[in-house]
């Protein structure tokens, strides 16, 4: 069908255009000329759509197997499967004071800079907006050693009935400073 509507613009100089000098019905040109058109198309067709704005985007924040200590990532073998997340807020100069996590624990920092201290008085510093996978069955503590309050969303992967935090018998929240 294609082919009868085009084969009336066979002399029209596409041809020679093309350099194609068979002129049986369309021949060469004639596919040459409908697959350049329908590339055309496609082209224009594709940038249209991607000049369209979005209504949203998404940014990658943080994506890993490991945490912030090396310690590979893994679930808890359960069939009572649990997740759970709390925002948490310390005032600068305080801390969370010293706890661990027996489940796999993200952290993402709303506000503020977090310092993650660890037993062998090790720290690491997290900035607003970054997003880190935190140690399991670790003993720390978290931060703030800031001006402003220090804003966290945590989601915990745990098992239901079992507590996402531990404290060590000897807990004290207390000045960062100390």
């Amino acid at each position: 069908m294609v082919r009868d509507v085009l084969l009336p613009i066979q002399g029209c100089g596409a041809c020679a255009f093309f350099g194609s000098t068979t002129h049986a019905h369309g021949g060469t040109t004639m596919r040459i000329l409908f697959s350049v058109l329908l590339i055309l198309v496609l082209v224009q067709t594709t940038v249209s759509v991607r000049a369209e704005p979005q209504d949203f985007t998404v940014t990658a924040v943080m994506k890993g197997s490991t945490t912030i200590s090396g310690q590979k990532i893994e679930y808890p073998k359960t069939d009572k499967a649990e997740m759970a997340s709390v925002l948490v807020e310390i005032q600068p100069g305080k801390e969370n004071g010293r706890h661990m996590h027996a489940v796999p624990t993200y952290v993402h920092v709303l506000e503020g800079t977090m310092t993650v201290e660890f037993e062998d008085g090790a720290r690491q510093t997290f900035q607003a907006g970054s997003g880190f996978l935190e140690v399991v069955n670790t003993v720390h503590s978290a931060k703030n050693l800031g001006e402003v309050p220090l804003r966290l969303l945590v989601v915990f992967v745990g098992e239901e009935g079992k507590p996402n935090l531990i404290r060590p018998a000897k807990h004290q929240a207390s000045d960062a400073t100390e």
